[in-house]
């Protein structure tokens, strides 16, 4: 992302004095929100659970460990990109929570994993499954896992020089304790859940019993909105007497316009000119790998190609000419491409090898595995060895390992190019030793396909990005916009006026990083938790473009307010109305004897539902109705319901037949149920104790 000071940089021009003033008004804005001028004592507690503050620096170090366990066990030596890193804080802060909600506390209940029950998941009778799928763990022979392999490593691994080795099993050792722990746990609650034989009896009851019914229903949408009377008092006692339903998390809805930074006439134009240069130099270049990797984005790569596999704008062109022959410059993909082809070679499209792959680990380095190819080789030259044998003895790509090492046929492009070239230029039944990122290869192409014409065509390509000078007065327009339209009127006059895209995104959580179009906006979703209802932000600045925001509405974790729920309240209110009304006129007409004659008075049309149960979901042709169903079970046949307030309307209903249809056995029932309330005992349990530890995630003032 381009700060300030790269722009100017880059341009060296200065801003105008109107973007400067409005610049240094939004440095002072975020200082003031930030706490950093009027509270110097801000907060170091990334989070608070049961009362008890959790420090950022504990936070911080849970990350640290977790970070180093993925290096070591992805051997990598930093974290790839910014989407890996944001999964290890989500794991460190579940990691934390769980601790200090539950697992930390389980000791005290008499909860603990003792030393031979953990020996007992490693290499013991109760395996844990975890150990069970690690490759190294297993007989190379059978696959089976071999708890003595389990035993080597732990007895070898302070042989390793780096210490990797132990830290990665110490970390491994306490997560397979941590979460046995927490089974344990989970375990003792449902033990304590129970299905008795009536429970499960009334469930086959209820599920048995099928009724057909016959019904009346008014629905809430015969009747307009604008014919009920709700007022102020109307509105407050609903709200007070619904308030569990107004119980809301802490989100943030904001609007915003973007401005895009797009290259200009200008700057196509100035690509143009420089790609017509590059394209006679590119003519003299004898050494084309040399001038491609000097002059392109992405670095030559030796690639050939068959009729009609090249760009189509390109392809009949390439396979008319000679070679020597450039093309371009030509746009495809938001990219400028200069093409110039360097031969023609008759090549087969694909062949059927085979490969024994050596690869270094945490036993054998890569000289080592270098060692060991080179012996293989020559027992397959000198000693006459079974190809298949070796492979499944020695080959550490399992999956073809078991197939003697065969990887079928396969075209171009399918395996790293180290491999491909080296299968590709091979003898039939040559072996070849090659290295590629997994380690050595020992392989022998067995059959090659025909041989056809292929081009060798090497590229030149620019991606086609705007200009400093374009970067700057889009730069300058954002900055512009936000400073002279700071409040929500000025902002939205000036969208309608100019002309601008609008763009919401609602109920913004605090842990959320994305906005609708974006790959990264954290630093948005920041703003909207420090600012007030009505602010306008400075601009954000991103790869390909600037945004301004209006925050537009503030929730605060509890009930939401009556204001801020005015339309729900008031919706639910009217549908309210509407039923007492409707309930009225159903009453009115209950005495006229029949449904048919109530029908027929009130100008209603009858439905029918067929096998409804009490445990059914919905009614066909209506939609949730619970409370109809309910009563469908429970009403007499042949006698009229009492008008029955629904969520689409009010009914009156009819039990014209029942019948029980039952295949359940109350014994499976009873299994059954027991295993569905079991099941949900791992997520609602937590969440359950979760809910009661009040937990304050703070992480929006860090991250």
């Amino acid at each position: 992302m381009a700060t300030l000071q790269t722009i100017r940089n880059r341009a060296g021009v200065l801003i105008a004095v109107i973007i400067g003033l409005a610049l240094l008004a939004f440095i002072l804005n975020d200082l003031i929100y930030s706490n950093q001028l009027f509270n110097p004592n801000q907060t170091t507690d990334v989070a608070e659970v049961y009362g008890k503050a959790i420090s950022i620096k504990e936070y911080e170090l849970l990350v640290e460990e977790l970070t180093q366990n993925y290096l070591r066990n992805t051997q990598q030596e930093t974290v790839p990109d910014e989407a890996i890193s944001q999964q290890i804080r989500e794991q460190a802060w579940e990691t934390l929570i769980t601790n200090y909600v539950l697992a930390n506390n389980l000791p005290e209940l008499g909860f603990v994993v003792h030393p031979d029950e953990l020996q007992d998941m490693i290499v013991g009778t109760n395996i844990d499954p975890q150990i069970l799928q690690i490759p190294i763990f297993k007989n190379q022979q059978t696959g089976l896992f071999d708890p003595n392999l389990v035993r080597q490593f732990i007895s070898n691994m302070d042989k390793d020089p780096t210490g990797n080795a132990r830290k990665s099993w110490v970390a491994f050792e306490k997560e397979l304790e941590h979460q046995k722990l927490l089974r344990k746990y989970y375990t003792a609650v449902k033990k304590g859940l129970y299905v008795t034989n009536i429970e499960a009896q009334n469930y086959v009851e209820e599920a048995s019993n099928q009724n057909n019914i016959q019904m009346l229903l008014k629905r809430y949408t015969e009747l307009s909105d604008s014919l009920v009377t709700v007022s102020d008092k109307d509105l407050e006692k609903f709200y007070k007497e619904h308030l569990y339903l107004f119980e809301q998390d802490e989100s943030r809805d904001i609007e915003y316009v973007i401005f895009d930074v797009k290259p200009s006439p200008a700057d196509l134009q100035s690509l143009q000119q420089k790609m017509m240069e590059i394209k006679e130099r590119f003519m003299m270049a004898e050494n084309v790998e040399e001038f491609v990797n000097q002059n392109s984005d992405k670095p030559y790569s030796e690639q050939f190609f068959s009729k009609g596999e090249l760009p189509q704008l390109i392809d009949s062109i390439m396979f008319a000419s000679q070679p020597g022959f450039i093309y371009g410059p030509y746009i495809e993909n938001d990219h400028y491409y200069v093409a110039k082809l360097v031969s023609f070679r008759n090549m087969p499209d694909s062949v059927h090898a085979r490969h024994i792959l050596i690869a270094p680990n945490e036993k054998r380095s890569m000289e080592q595995a270098k060692k060991l190819a080179d012996s293989l080789k020559t027992l397959l030259l000198d000693k006459k060895a079974d190809f298949v044998a070796l492979a499944k003895q020695y080959s550490d790509d399992k999956g073809s390992a078991e197939e003697g090492g065969d990887l079928k046929w396969f075209k171009r492009g399918v395996m790293v190019k180290p491999f491909e070239k080296a299968a590709f230029e091979a003898k039939k039944g040559e072996f070849v030793v090659v290295e590629s990122q997994f380690g050595y290869h020992i392989i022998e192409t067995l059959e090659k396909s025909k041989e056809v014409k292929k081009a060798e065509v090497a590229f030149v390509e620019w991606k086609i990005e705007p200009s400093s000078a374009t970067y700057q007065t889009v730069q300058n327009k954002a900055y512009q916009f936000a400073g002279m339209n700071n409040t929500p009127e000025k902002f939205e006059k000036a969208i309608t006026t100019e002309g601008y895209n609008k763009r919401i995104a609602g109920g913004l959580r605090p842990t959320d990083r994305t906005i609708a179009g974006f790959d990264y906006a954290r630093e948005i979703i920041r703003w909207a938790y420090k600012a007030q209802k009505g602010d306008i932000s400075k601009p954000f600045e991103f790869p390909d473009k600037f945004v301004v925001a209006h925050l537009t509405e503030v929730r605060q974790k509890g009930y939401a307010p009556l204001e801020q729920v005015r339309e729900q309240v008031k919706n639910s209110v009217i549908k309210q109305k509407k039923a007492e009304k409707f309930i009225q006129e159903f009453k009115a007409n209950l005495n006229t004897g029949s449904l048919q004659e109530m029908s027929s008075k009130m100008n209603i049309p009858i439905m029918d539902a067929t096998n409804i149960a009490f445990t059914s979901f919905s009614i066909p042709g209506v939609g949730i109705e619970p409370k109809v169903i309910a009563a469908s079970a429970t009403l007499p046949i042949n006698k009229l319901s009492n008008p029955i307030k629904g969520n689409n309307g009010v009914f009156v209903i009819n039990v014209t037949e029942r019948n029980k249809q039952s295949t359940i056995d109350s014994k499976q029932a009873q299994v059954q149920m027991m295993y569905d309330i079991q099941a949900r005992v791992d997520y609602q349990a937590f969440e359950a104790l979760k809910k009661l530890a009040n937990i304050v995630d703070n992480r929006i003032l860090f991250y």
